[in-house]
């Protein structure tokens, strides 16, 4: 589920596994079904001077209607979808899933496995698996909507969530292992992408992961937010002395809920990452990779759109008040983005006139 360059890649790269069944793509756009079939059925991964074609794809075109017909489960579900559209698309095939599925979520947020539970599976005994997967092979677009081109080769990162969460929900208690047979189940799927040839996908206990994770999860937490409010690209927030001031204190926060999550402060590689020092070294270096790139969260909040602040600064927001962490700037950054992305949807639905630069008065 999830038609992004991620979705479309880690899709095309099990379409070419023969030792599986087909991969079958969750659509639930009526526009996105119709242009699946318009453009032949087909995955197309563009690697280099080579473009590898493949047809072993279908499409399940879904409904929230379709929730009364009869369909059988589904047992393992890769999520690329953004965090803040998850909630509502795997609502449309709650009905599908139970204790016998495991669900993969694969984005830049943390805490919506937490979010689904609280919305969906309350039901311990009748929960899916959830795992977390990051990607770090570099994918682009190209001009056709179901292919994508590898830019760089990378490693598709996995590990097992307890079957309560990781602490993301007031409801939800933090155990540190999961009962057996969800150990096995859980594991028999990572054994599966990691046998997979070509997404280079490997397992790891949680606090490994999350060092993995962490890099992007920062820079997107501390540098998105900012880039929103300001209304500038990457560049803007380099160059302006204020903005990485205000960065500081931003990375000072996260760093100290980081160095207190139960689940990764047994990991001394961990706890080096989640020192202030380097965190801030990394997410200013990344910042600078940027150059004049522009903020995905940015263009969203422009055009009135939900955003990922939810599952990024909302996140570490949570956690932290549960461990008693200062997280007061956090918080504030979280709820101005809210704040901006509403003010911008009510200016296009014309209820706030924009302002209008006037020219000045004449003597």
């Amino acid at each position: 589920m999830g038609l992004d360059l991620t979705g479309r890649y880690i899709a095309h790269t099990l379409a070419g596994c023969r030792t599986i069944p087909p991969v079958c793509y969750i659509i639930h756009n009526h526009f996105m079904a119709k242009r699946w079939r318009d453009l032949n059925k087909q995955l197309t991964l563009f690697r280099g001077h080579h473009m590898i074609v493949r047809r072993r794809v279908k499409a399940d075109y879904t409904l929230e209607q379709d929730e009364q017909l009869e369909r059988g489960p589904i047992h393992n579900l890769i999520v690329t979808l953004p965090a803040s559209q998850v909630i509502k698309a795997i609502g449309s095939i709650r009905h599908r899933l139970d204790h016998r599925s495991t669900i993969c979520l694969v984005n830049d947020g943390l805490g919506v496995a937490e979010a689904l539970i609280g919305a969906y599976f309350p039901d311990e005994s009748k929960r899916p698996i959830f795992l977390l997967g990051h990607l770090t092979t570099s994918l682009d677009h190209v001009d056709d909507l179901f292919s994508v081109s590898e830019v760089r080769p990378g490693r598709l990162y996995l590990t097992l969530i307890p079957s309560q969460g990781l602490g993301g929900h007031h409801d939800i208690r933090i155990r540190r292992h999961p009962p057996l047979e969800r150990t096995v189940r859980g594991s028999h799927f990572i054994r599966l992408l990691t046998a997979t040839p070509g997404l280079n996908a490997t397992g790891h206990p949680i606090a490994d992961f999350m060092r993995y994770k962490l890099p992007t999860v920062a820079f997107r937490t501390i540098v998105d937010p900012l880039a929103a409010l300001f209304e500038c690209r990457y560049d803007g927030l380099r160059d302006n002395a204020h903005a990485r001031q205000l960065m500081d204190r931003l990375l000072a926060e996260l760093s100290g809920v980081l160095s207190r999550l139960p689940e990764c402060r047994d990991s001394p590689k961990f706890r080096q990452v989640a020192l202030f020092t380097e965190l801030r070294d990394e997410v200013f270096r990344k910042l600078v990779l940027q150059r004049t790139a522009d903020s995905k969260m940015r263009s969203q909040v422009a055009r009135g759109w939900d955003t990922d602040v939810d599952f990024l600064s909302g996140y570490f927001v949570r956690r932290g008040r549960q461990m008693h962490c200062p997280v007061e700037a956090l918080d504030s950054v979280m709820w101005a983005v809210k704040a901006k992305r509403l003010v911008e949807l009510k200016k296009l639905a014309g209820e706030i006139p924009s302002q209008k630069k006037t020219e000045p008065a004449t003597q």
